[in-house]
């Protein structure tokens, strides 16, 4: 799991130009966006290996069982993120 740092914190538009620039990104990177929930993604490779990603708030959750290591450096090198490891908890559960 990612803390996203986003810089528009304070405008007014803020959580519409952040959703925007991050859906964006995601999807020009191969990623398809589910129909029934706008914040998750998933990208299949052609082994038929899947990663999944949900943005969540502010923060961008992912799995899957293959490219998680690139994933995380492309997404480094294209935001300000603090990488909080392994998710142990979602929701309060």
């Amino acid at each position: 799991m990612y803390r996203l740092k986003p810089t528009l914190y304070g405008l007014k538009q803020a959580p519409r130009a952040w959703y925007s620039r991050i859906d964006s990104y995601i999807t020009e990177n191969g990623f398809h966006i589910s129909e029934s929930e706008p914040n998750l993604y998933t990208k299949v490779d052609e082994k038929v290996k899947m990663l999944i990603v949900f943005l969540y708030v502010d923060d961008l959750i992912f799995t899957g069982d293959f490219g998680i290591e690139n994933f995380k450096a492309v997404m480094e090198s294209e935001f300000e993120m603090t990488y909080l490891g392994v998710y142990e908890f979602f929701s309060g559960h």
